[in-house]
């Protein structure tokens, strides 16, 4: 029997973004590294068994998903509703411009999406008890959704995590379901610290 699959997922701001409106080049290229470098470890640790989980945002989650892309890590993007990727990488993107055919490329290498207000909840509201989707989707990587998977088994979280912000509620959630570990943030955390406080959501 094979052994089951070892996720490793991620969350950070959508302020960091692979392009050069979004934050100094330098730090975008340190946070790519770091993921790559976080990815490669786990490589040797867990060999194809690796699934890299990303919540499909741009910035951090672009960042991550391209990290595994490099290092030809089997990817799974948890995406909020059907409709996100028109809106927030279409019409909101914080490029100001549409950058779904970006995406794309990202989609076209992932062996598995998974679109959880649909498939997890089955609606197509973008709010369920009070949460909006987007913290339903950190709320899946964490703890799962059933059909036999639990949550990431582990995280790579780019800090400093802002107040309020959707990348802590996921550090939320992780310490709250036990799976919190120091060394899960990407350091060193000046690089993230250089990024625009007003873009800092997802």
């Amino acid at each position: 029997m094979r052994p089951p699959d070892f996720v490793l997922a991620g969350t950070g701001s959508r302020g960091l973004r692979t392009a050069p409106l979004a934050a100094p080049l330098a730090v975008q290229r340190e946070v790519f590294n770091l993921c790559e470098e976080r990815i490669a470890r786990a490589l040797i640790e867990h060999g194809s068994r690796l699934i890299v989980m990303s919540g499909a945002a741009e910035g951090m989650d672009e960042c991550l998903a391209r990290a595994a892309i490099r290092r030809q890590a089997r990817l799974w993007l948890a995406l909020p509703t059907r409709s996100y990727v028109q809106h927030y990488w279409g019409r909101k993107s914080l490029l100001g411009r549409d950058r779904t055919a970006e995406f794309a490329e990202i989609a076209a290498y992932a062996e598995k999406t998974t679109y959880v207000m649909e498939q997890i909840h089955g609606t197509s509201a973008l709010t369920v008890d009070g949460l909006h989707a987007n913290f339903w989707r950190n709320d899946f990587m964490v703890n799962g959704g059933g059909r036999g998977f639990g949550g990431a088994d582990d995280f790579a979280v780019l800090g400093p995590v802002k107040p309020g912000s959707g990348t802590a509620h996921c550090v939320a959630a992780i310490k709250q379901a036990g799976k919190w570990r120091d060394d899960m943030v990407l350091g060193p955390e000046r690089a993230a610290a250089q990024l625009p406080l007003q873009q800092a959501d997802r």
